[in-house]
């Protein structure tokens, strides 16, 4: 949301007001108790691994958008199937129709990563999602920055690995309702502003990102939507000690291993997917000598899913 245009009266009104409502401020019981309704109907009338086509245009087709916004609203996440393989310009015009436009660069200042295994002499290769290891459970740029925070990303599968990288999704929305239903006190502990600290990235004793201290759940200031930020990653991630905020971690960390709201799915070649940034893993894989490896585009947005027909 671009708000410079903004008097600072406007957009302090404007960021009180979306607050204030939000189902997802403990103070909201009522709120909370309707969205919770139509979270779980939304969830018994979608279809989760529904494959959306695209036209020859890479557009939506205009038959599905009322089943895409019910996915959306359900799972926090859509997959699609394209006509032809896409350039990367393509992928970010595919985004733009469901209103993804601020982008977050990647590490090389591109807008779209090329997620794919590199060699040993490639300083990225240290980073899981350019190697072949298996991806715990997180949500994208939990590292990022309070004033950075991703609230979207998109993947777009080019080649897929010879066996393997799989993806299991776990909705944010739905990681909270799970949680606030059982202890509401609970969800407070995860909304503390010091509950995860994640230390600063040095390389050859330059700081690559200061160090960024934050929640796990909070509620966007514009919206009023969820925005989760988890990693299950146990090296250089440090979590606030006391006995609630431990509680609250031992929970979250029990529903992720049993629960029936895990959707698993492995895109193939021209399939992607398109989510409001939800808790996600990925399996190991191995590639074929006889054939060119894994590559995946990702694109990450602060802003959410906003499609441009929405309420149409």
């Amino acid at each position: 949301m671009n708000t410079n245009h903004l008097s600072p009266a406007i957009l302090a009104e404007k960021i009180s007001s979306a607050v204030e409502a939000s189902p997802f401020r403990l103070e909201n019981e009522s709120a909370y108790q309707a969205w919770r309704q139509d979270k779980l109907q939304a969830r018994l009338d979608g279809k989760a691994l529904q494959l959306f086509r695209l036209d020859g245009r890479n557009c939506f087709r205009a038959e599905s958008r009322q089943q895409l916004m019910l996915n959306l609203r359900a799972f926090n996440f859509i997959l699609f199937e394209a006509p032809h393989d896409l350039t990367a310009a393509e992928f970010l015009e595919l985004n733009r129709q469901l209103g993804l436009i601020d982008l977050d660069p990647s590490a090389a200042g591109e807008p779209v990563s090329m997620l794919q295994l590199l060699p040993d002499e490639d300083r990225r290769s240290r980073y899981i999602p350019y190697s072949n290891r298996a991806l715990n459970w997180h949500t994208d740029g939990y590292y990022n920055a309070g004033s950075h925070r991703l609230n979207a990303f998109s993947l777009f599968c080019v080649r897929q690995a010879h066996s393997g990288g799989g993806n299991f999704l776990f909705d944010h929305e739905m990681m909270y309702l799970l949680i606030r239903d059982q202890d509401p006190e609970l969800i407070a502990a995860l909304m503390a502003s010091d509950l995860m600290l994640v230390p600063a990235n040095i390389e050859a004793g330059k700081q690559i990102r200061a160090a960024e201290s934050g929640p796990v759940f909070s509620i966007n200031r514009f919206s009023g939507e969820l925005n989760m930020r988890y990693t299950s990653r146990p090296r250089n991630i440090e979590w606030k000690s006391d006995r609630h905020s431990q509680q609250a971690l031992k929970l979250l960390r029990e529903v992720l291993m049993d629960s029936e709201a895990i959707v698993k799915c492995r895109l193939e070649q021209k399939q992607g997917m398109i989510c409001n940034n939800l808790l996600h893993g990925r399996e190991a894989f191995e590639e074929a000598s006889d054939r060119p490896g894994r590559l995946y585009y990702r694109a990450r947005y602060y802003n959410s899913i906003k499609p441009h027909w929405q309420g149409v």
